[in-house]
């Protein structure tokens, strides 16, 4: 069982991207806007990365680029 969940909307005029805890329902990664946009544009983050269950690794991924860019 995976402990969080990925909620993610990228076709929208205010795309967002929400790593959750499942337990908790805290919100452990989040980027919308044109943050999320930028991310997108330069690559750092893959739309194709989503299809299919998410993984660990994804996960994980996810968790080092926040940590990465914090502003």
């Amino acid at each position: 069982m995976m402990t969080y969940l990925i909620d993610a909307w990228f076709e929208r005029k205010n795309p967002y991207l929400r790593v959750i805890h499942c337990t908790t329902g805290v919100s452990v990664v989040s980027w919308q806007g044109e943050v999320l946009a930028k991310k997108l544009q330069s690559g750092a983050i893959c739309i194709e990365d989503f299809e299919g269950e998410p993984t660990q690794e994804l996960i994980k991924d996810l968790f080092l680029l926040d940590c990465l860019h914090q502003e």
